[in-house]
């Protein structure tokens, strides 16, 4: 690992000195040799006129000034800073970043990034195979954050949610009777189906009704259909109402279900989508800081009598929060309501926004899975667990996944992203804006405009050139990323052990159980305290 980061005392400084000068030196022989006939802007006469150095020295001042500032910041590289769950960036992702910034590549679409979009998907379909995801099939790519692949997911889930409603509404518009797969494995055509069932129908059973619809009839008439019956067309509002007059039998608004230890953004998100705080259900956790499995299947049980549909189950494997041992139980999400009785479709979704990552831990260097067993003989410890290794594999059975590389990926900032299992759940929320619309008669396996498939619009290449170059280096597997975070892993069990047999006095540290990835979660208090309620009041807490 010395080869791998900078070091806290920057004993790698030559190395990433070397590595960004060459990167910058390439750049400007890059500049210099395009089209050299065509002179120069900034001539050495030019230097040398009033106010240039001027403004050579205020640029100077003011970088020695920032530079200053930044000495305040937080000490991540440090081995005495434990303060937030970062740590530092792998010096392939600083030379990446600082290379491809120097072309300003911006990923929204192929023109103007031809390298770095293609990076951006390489890097996307790296992580699919990572978590278990078939690479052919599936889709996904960076954004600024898990808060926003969080949304995106959210936004791709609940659009999924409805379609066989909008499909069958499109369909009956335009005369047609197509047949709908069942989740019992029965076929039923469209016009025979109450609303229950169809917000009951599978993703990929959904997605299948889909094409059969666009398959049907010409383009412009499905088109004209499909905006009349489908919710990103006609807004929660008319939506609702359509409803009640098309089925005459209008349901509960659909929830969402998330651990009670759900990141605070699950709230922005439903507020944002028009779904409603009060439609988000926490659930309960077990003494291991895991969502409950029975818990849950007796709320989804619960849902189901009432006809409620589920937009979304949020499975959280590994927070910044200290679920941390929900990685270890989210195999049990994963399982299908309707084999324990539920009688309803469960869309699941993992966010594993830091710990992502640690699935590169179960991978060989050919891609096949390692054992629990033989990831304990290379560690030389008594983790991880089979069960842990086993909700590993259950992230590929999830509708859709989001990670950030900026966290245990040691990327720089912003770099979250966003997979999901069927790719072609991203053609329900594409927009195609008249300047950057495809080309005409395009492969239609080029991704030539992310832009249309997602929520945010600019997007650095920067980032992606970032990550992909950290991969290369590091590969998603034990050679690489399984290594180094094997080895953190094995660090945060040491310190929870050396904090939990602390000598602290008069203080007294407050864990939670040991961890299952690489965060501690652990606070110190004074031991006159006696309640948890009360070290926000300041008169108590127990020892844990």
């Amino acid at each position: 690992m010395g080869a791998w980061f900078l070091g806290p005392r920057a004993e790698n400084a030559e190395l990433l000195e070397r590595l960004v000068v060459e990167a910058l030196r390439d750049h400007v022989f890059w500049r210099r040799n395009y089209h050299p006939e065509d002179g120069f802007a900034i001539r050495e006469m030019d230097k040398r006129r009033e106010g240039y150095e001027e403004k050579v020295a205020t640029l100077t001042q003011e970088l020695m000034g920032l530079l200053a500032e930044l000495k305040r910041d937080v000490p991540f590289f440090s081995g005495r800073y434990k303060g937030h769950m970062l740590g530092e960036q792998t010096i392939a992702a600083q030379v990446g970043y600082f290379a491809t910034m120097l072309y300003i590549p911006n990923n929204v679409a192929v023109e103007i990034s031809p390298v770095t979009t293609r990076l951006e998907l390489e890097v996307a379909g790296q992580l699919a195979r990572m978590i278990g995801y078939e690479p052919a099939g599936s889709w996904g790519h960076l954004t600024s954050g898990g808060t926003i692949a969080n949304f995106e997911a959210l936004w791709l889930a609940r659009s999924v949610r409805y379609l066989a409603v909008a499909a069958a509404g499109a369909a009956n518009e335009l005369g047609l009777e197509l047949p709908v797969r069942l989740p019992d494995g029965g076929e039923a055509p469209n016009v025979e189906l109450p609303l229950w069932e169809l917000l009951n129908v599978t993703n990929h059973d959904s997605l299948d009704l889909w094409e059969r619809l666009w398959a049907s009839g010409s383009r412009s008439e499905v088109q004209r259909a499909v905006a009349n019956h489908s919710l990103a067309a006609i807004g929660y509002q008319e939506y609702s109402r359509r409803l009640a007059l098309d089925y005459g039998d209008p349901l509960p608004a659909g929830v969402v279900l998330v651990a009670a230890t759900a990141h605070y953004s699950w709230e922005k998100i439903v507020r944002a989508l028009g779904i409603g705080s009060n439609q988000l259900v926490h659930l309960p956790l077990d003494r291991w800081c895991r969502m409950d499995p029975d818990a849950l299947w007796e709320q989804v049980s619960a849902l189901a009598r009432r006809r409620q549909p589920i937009l979304a189950l949020v499975s959280v494997c590994g927070t910044t929060r200290g679920e941390r041992g929900g990685s270890a139980r989210s195999g049990a999400a994963g399982e299908d309501p309707c084999r324990a009785g539920a009688g309803c479709d469960l869309p699941c979704s993992f966010r594993r926004c830091y710990g992502g990552y640690a699935a590169a831990v179960t991978r060989r260097a050919n891609g096949t899975r390692r054992t629990a067993e033989e990831i304990r003989a290379s560690m030389g410890t008594d983790w991880p667990s089979d069960e842990w290794v086993t909700a590993m594999v259950a992230l590929g059975q999830a509708d859709s996944v989001s990670v950030d590389p900026h966290k245990m990926g040691y990327v720089p900032y912003s770099a979250g992203a966003v997979l999901v299992r069927d790719g072609r759940t991203r053609h329900l929320v594409a927009t195609d804006p008249p300047y950057l619309s495809p080309v005409e008669g395009a492969a239609p396996t080029a991704e030539r405009f992310l832009g249309r498939y997602i929520l945010e619009g600019s997007k650095p290449g920067a980032v992606a050139a970032a990550v992909w170059l950290s991969h290369r280096v590091l590969p998603l597997d034990e050679r690489g990323y399984g290594y180094l975070i094997e080895r953190t892993v094995a660090g945060a069990k040491h310190f929870h052990s050396a904090l939990a047999g602390a000598d602290l006095s008069p203080y007294c540290a407050v864990l939670l159980p040991v961890p299952d990835i690489n965060i501690v979660c652990y606070l110190v208090c004074h031991a006159s305290l006696r309640s948890a309620t009360s070290i926000t009041s300041t008169s108590g807490c127990t020892r844990a």
